[in-house]
C-alpha cells in the first residue's frame, strides 16, 4: 500500500503544469507552455512578425495569450487524459473532420491561421492583381479584448439604378469593402465537462485573431465536406462572426442597426459560415452577425431532470445575443436595434428569443423566413415525449438507459461528439427527433450541484409561447415581419433518393404518406376520421389521379402543416395584440439554377438573394451552390437587391418599405383583412388577401376538433401495450401493483349488454357541425358571368360533398325528386354544368357536393333513420330501464 502511494506521488510530481486546452489537443510537450517567463505586451497593436507575438493555436483558431493568466477552458482538471474522455488521445475521427490540421513546414504564412496565413478565396473572394496592396488588418477593442479581423472589398454593385455590371467592363473597379470578423468565441467551449450543460461566460483573451470561421457544432456528416461549405467540424463550436460597414470610431453619425441571423436545419444541422453577409452588411449599412449553437442531442438532449434538462442549443443562442448587445458597440453598432432574422429553426427560434425572459427586453424586431415559434415542432410541449426520444437515442449508441443518470453518464463520458452527431434516427412522435422542449415539471440541478454554474443558467420557459404573447410579454416596441414560399416542403421529396431521378409519386404512395402522418403524431383518438379528412382537403378534385397533381398537393400538405399554419397562427395572435406585422409570399424562384417547376419555390429560397450571391465572387459560396455571374438573370440580381434593402429597411425602421423598392410596397396586415406581398418578379408583384385560409384554418381549427386530444404512446417507456393489458383485463394502479378485471360488470353493460338493448349502437360525430355551409360559401371563391370558358368552379368546396363527406359518411341516402332530365349522376360524371348564359362551365360546386357523398360517410358510418310511429319506446327509456 505504501509503495503504491509513492508511486502515485511520483507520477503526480512528473506533471508539469500546463493549459487544459493543449491536453485536449494533445499538445503535452509545447516548451512554450512549459516556460515560466512572463510575456511582455506593448500598447500598440501587435503584428504577427513582432518577437513577443505569442500566440497558441487551438482547433486551428489562433489565440493571443499570456501564460500566467486564468485558464478558462477548463480550471478545475490539471491532469493529463482527464475527464471526459482521454484528449490526449482523441477520437481519430474527431480529427478528420477538422480543417487543415498538417500544416506546411516550408510555409512560414502557414502557422497563421485564415488569411494571416496567404490569400483565401472562400474567405476574401478571388484574387486581384493589386488585391495583396490593399489594407487588410482591422483591429477592435471588446469587453473581452481585443479582436483583430480582416477587410474584404467586392467588385459589385447591387443598386439596380448603378447599371455596373463587372463583366461588362474591362477594368473591375471596386464597388464597396466591409470589415469582417470570423470565429469569435461568445462563450466557453461547451467540451470536457462542459457538454450537457448550459454555456458559460468566456473570460476573454488578450489578443483574438477572428480571420477564420469557427468550427460548426458537430451533426451528421451527409451535410458537411468542403463542396457543402462546411470543412471544420468540433465540439468546441460557441462561435460568432460579425460583418460590418465601417469600424473606424467616429466614422458614421448614426450607429448601424444589427442584424443578427440564426440558421436553420431544423436543429440537426447548419452553420453559422453558409451566410456570408458581405453585401448586406457593405451596401445597406446595417451590421450582420451570425452565430452557431449547438445541434442535435449535444444542443437538445433531455431526460427532463436535472440530469440533463436540456435547451442547450437555445441557451447557446440567448448568450450569444447578450454578447452582441454588450459589444456591439466598438463594431459601430446600435444595441437597441437588434433584428434576428433566419429561415426554418431559425425563424422558430428567433421568435422563442422575443418572448424568453432572458433576451425578450432585447429583441426588437424578428424576420421569420418559413417558421414560426408556434410550431409544433419549434418547442416541444411534451416532457414524456423528450424522454421517449432521448431513450431512443440512447438505445441506438448502446448506453444503458434504466436510468436518467446512467444514460447522460454514458452519453458524456463514453461517447465522442462525432458519434453524438452523426446518429440518425426518425423520432417514435413527430417529423423531427430534438428541439427547444417547454420546462414543465422538470428538475434542475441546484446551485451548488457543478462549479460554475447556476441553477438560474439551466432555465429558459417554463409557459408555452402562445400564452406568453397573450400576456404580452415581449418587448413593447416589437414589430414582426413573416414570409412563406409556395411550395415550402419540397425538400421532402427531392431529397428522397427513393423517388430519383423523376420524383414522382402515386395515388397509393401518397395515402401511405398521409397514414403514417396520422401514425407519427398517434391521432388515437380518430386516426379513420383524420385520415379522410386529410385526404379530402389535399386531393385535387378535378383530377384526383393526375400524378403531378398529387405532387404538388403533398408539398402543399406539408408546407401548411409545418410552416404556413404556425406563420397565420402566429401573425393573427400579433394582430391580437396590436403587433405589427408585415407578409409576404415568395413565388419566384433563383432562375439561374433553372430547378424544375415543381421544385422552384422551396423552403429558403431567399438565402441566395439574403446573401447577394449575384453580385459577389463565387468562391465565397460553397462549390455545389456557385455560379457564373453571367448566369444570374436581371430576375435574380433585382430580387437580391429587393430582399436586402427590405429586410435592412425592416431593421432601421420597422417598415421594409418605407419608400418603394423597385415599385413594390408592403402593406400592414390587420385582423380580418391579411394583406401579404405575392413576390412573381418585381414587375408583377400585388397586394392580396387571406392566404390559403382554408387550408390553414384545417390545421389549426378543424383539425383539432376532430383529434380531440393527442395521446402519445412511447414504446421504450411503455413496456406494457394497450393491446396486452386489453387482452389480460389487467392495469397498473398509482401504486404498482397489478390488478384484475377493473369494472367488468359496468364496461359489459355498454359492450355486452346496451347493444342487444338498442339493436346497433349509432354514435354522433361532431366533424359534420365543425364546417357549416356557411363558412364554406363564405371562404370559397366564385367566378361571375362573364360569358367565358372557365375552368374548376369551386373544386375545394363541391369536392367536400361528393369525395370527402362520403367517406364520413358511410353511404348515401338519396331522396327522389321529381324527374329531371339531366340526372345527378351524368353530371358528376361529366363535371359540367349549363348556366343561364349558355355558356360551358367545369366542375359545378365539387368541395360541397364531395362532402356528402365522400366525407360525411365516413363520419356517421352509416345512416340509419328513426321511425317515431314505430319506436314507442326510446333509446333513452331503454337506457334507463334497462328494457330490451
Amino acid at each position: 500500500m505504501f509503495k503504491k502511494y509513492l508511486l502515485t506521488l511520483f507520477l503526480y510530481a512528473s506533471v508539469e503544469c500546463q493549459s487544459n486546452k493543449d491536453l485536449y489537443n494533445g499538445q503535452a510537450n509545447s516548451d512554450y507552455y512549459n516556460s515560466r517567463e512572463q510575456s511582455t505586451w506593448s500598447s500598440r497593436l501587435p503584428n504577427p512578425g513582432d518577437s513577443d507575438y505569442r500566440t497558441y493555436v487551438y482547433n486551428n483558431r489562433r489565440y493571443g495569450t499570456d501564460p500566467s493568466r486564468y485558464n478558462p477552458y477548463n480550471p478545475n482538471i490539471n491532469q493529463p487524459g482527464g475527464f471526459p474522455y482521454k484528449p490526449i488521445n482523441t477520437n481519430p475521427l474527431d480529427d478528420q473532420l477538422k480543417y487543415n490540421i498538417n500544416r506546411d513546414p516550408n510555409n512560414p504564412d502557414a502557422l497563421f491561421p485564415g488569411v494571416l496565413g496567404g490569400w483565401r478565396e472562400d474567405l476574401q473572394g478571388r484574387e486581384r492583381r493589386d488585391s495583396r496592396q490593399l489594407k487588410r488588418d482591422v483591429f477592435v477593442t471588446t469587453n473581452y479584448g481585443q479582436v483583430q479581423g480582416f477587410k474584404v472589398y467586392l467588385y459589385d454593385n447591387p443598386d439596380p439604378d448603378s447599371g455596373y455590371r463587372p463583366w461588362l467592363s474591362p477594368v473591375e473597379r471596386i464597388q464597396g469593402e466591409v470589415s469582417v470578423f470570423l470565429g469569435i468565441p461568445y462563450a466557453r467551449p461547451p467540451v470536457l465537462e462542459g457538454r450537457f450543460k448550459p454555456p458559460r461566460q468566456h473570460p476573454g483573451w488578450q489578443l483574438m485573431q477572428a480571420v477564420d470561421w469557427g468550427p460548426a457544432c458537430p451533426q451528421p456528416v451527409k451535410y458537411t465536406g468542403a463542396t457543402k461549405g462546411i470543412r471544420d467540424m468540433d465540439e468546441d463550436c460557441l462561435y460568432l462572426n460579425i460583418f460590418s460597414p465601417n469600424t473606424d470610431a467616429g466614422s458614421t453619425a448614426q450607429r448601424y442597426p444589427v442584424m443578427v441571423y440564426i440558421h436553420g436545419g431544423q436543429y440537426t444541422s447548419g452553420a453559422s459560415n453558409l451566410f456570408p453577409g458581405h453585401m448586406l452588411a457593405a451596401f445597406y449599412n446595417v451590421i450582420v452577425v451570425s452565430i452557431n449553437y449547438r445541434l442535435g442531442a449535444l444542443g437538445f438532449l433531455s431526460t427532463g431532470d436535472e440530469n440533463s434538462p436540456g435547451n442547450y442549443g437555445i441557451l447557446d443562442q440567448a448568450m450569444a445575443l447578450r454578447w452582441i448587445y454588450d459589444n456591439i458597440v466598438p463594431f459601430n453598432g446600435d444595441r437597441s436595434s437588434i433584428t434576428l432574422f433566419g429561415p426554418g429553426a431559425g425563424a422558430a427560434s428567433a421568435g422563442l428569443l422575443a418572448i424568453a425572459p432572458q433576451t425578450r427586453d432585447i429583441v426588437t424586431r424578428v424576420i421569420a423566413q418559413s417558421g414560426s415559434a408556434l410550431a409544433d415542432w419549434a418547442i416541444i410541449e411534451d416532457k414524456f415525449r423528450v424522454q421517449n426520444t432521448s431513450l431512443v437515442f440512447g438505445r441506438l449508441l448502446g448506453c444503458p438507459i434504466d436510468s436518467s443518470w446512467k444514460l447522460v453518464n454514458c452519453l458524456r463520458q463514453g461517447r465522442s461528439f462525432y458519434e453524438l452527431g452523426n446518429a440518425e434516427f426518425q423520432p417514435h412522435v413527430g417529423f423531427i427527433p430534438w428541439g427547444p422542449v417547454l420546462e414543465n415539471n422538470f428538475t434542475f440541478p441546484g446551485d451548488e450541484w457543478y462549479d460554475g454554474w447556476r441553477e438560474r443558467d439551466w432555465h429558459f420557459l417554463d409557459v408555452m409561447p402562445e400564452e406568453l404573447l397573450k400576456r404580452r410579454q415581449f418587448n413593447p416596441s416589437l414589430r414582426y415581419m413573416t414570409g412563406v414560399t409556395t411550395q415550402e416542403a419540397a425538400y421532402y421529396l427531392y431529397t428522397n433518393d427513393s423517388l430519383a431521378p423523376n420524383y414522382e409519386i402515386s395515388e397509393n404512395w401518397f395515402n401511405q404518406k398521409v397514414a403514417e402522418l396520422v401514425q407519427r403524431y398517434n391521432y388515437t383518438l380518430n386516426p379513420r376520421g383524420v385520415y379522410e379528412a386529410i385526404r379530402y382537403m389535399y386531393t385535387y378534385h378535378p383530377e384526383p389521379h393526375n400524378v403531378s397533381a398529387i405532387r404538388d398537393q403533398y408539398i402543399h400538405l406539408l408546407s401548411d402543416f409545418l410552416y404556413r399554419a404556425p406563420t397565420d397562427k402566429m401573425v393573427k395572435l400579433l394582430l391580437e395584440q396590436n403587433v405589427p406585422v408585415y407578409m409576404y409570399v415568395l413565388n419566384t424562384t433563383v432562375e439561374a439554377f433553372r430547378w424544375p417547376e415543381w421544385r422552384q419555390y422551396a423552403h429558403d429560397t431567399e438565402h441566395y438573394f439574403l446573401t447577394g450571391a449575384p453580385f459577389m465572387d463565387q468562391e465565397f459560396f460553397p462549390v455545389k451552390q456557385r455560379i457564373e455571374n453571367q448566369m444570374w438573370t436581371n430576375n435574380d440580381r433585382n430580387m437580391s437587391h429587393f430582399f436586402m434593402k427590405t429586410y435592412a429597411d425592416f431593421a432601421r425602421f420597422g417598415n421594409p418599405t418605407r419608400s418603394r423598392v423597385l415599385g413594390l410596397h408592403f402593406e400592414v396586415a390587420q385582423a380580418g383583412q391579411l394583406r401579404y406581398l405575392n413576390l412573381n418578379t418585381t414587375f408583377n408583384s400585388t397586394i392580396q388577401l387571406n392566404y390559403r385560409q382554408t387550408e390553414l384554418a384545417f390545421w389549426t381549427m378543424y383539425l383539432p376538433t376532430v383529434i380531440g386530444r393527442l395521446v402519445p404512446t412511447y414504446p421504450p417507456i411503455t413496456e406494457v401495450t394497450l393491446l396486452q393489458l386489453v387482452n389480460t383485463s389487467r392495469y397498473i394502479q398509482l401504486n404498482s401493483t397489478i390488478q384484475l378485471n377493473y369494472r367488468q360488470t359496468e364496461l359489459a353493460f355498454w359492450t355486452m349488454y346496451l347493444p342487444t338493448v338498442i339493436g346497433r349502437l349509432v354514435p354522433t360525430y361532431p366533424p359534420i357541425t365543425e364546417v357549416t355551409l356557411l363558412q364554406l360559401v363564405n371562404t370559397s371563391r366564385y367566378i361571375q358571368l362573364n360569358s367565358s370558358i372557365q375552368l374548376n368552379y369551386r373544386q375545394t368546396e363541391l369536392a367536400f360533398w361528393t369525395m370527402y363527406l362520403p367517406t364520413v359518411i358511410g353511404r348515401l341516402v338519396p331522396t327522389y325528386p321529381p324527374i329531371t332530365e339531366v340526372t345527378l349522376l351524368q353530371l358528376v360524371n361529366t363535371s359540367r354544368y349549363i348556366q343561364l348564359n349558355s355558356t360551358i362551365q367545369l366542375n359545378y360546386r365539387q368541395t360541397e357536393l364531395a362532402f356528402w357523398t365522400m366525407y360525411l360517410p365516413t363520419v356517421i358510418g352509416r345512416l340509419v333513420p328513426t321511425y317515431p310511429p314505430i319506436t314507442e319506446v326510446t333509446l333513452l327509456q331503454l337506457v334507463n330501464t334497462s328494457y330490451s
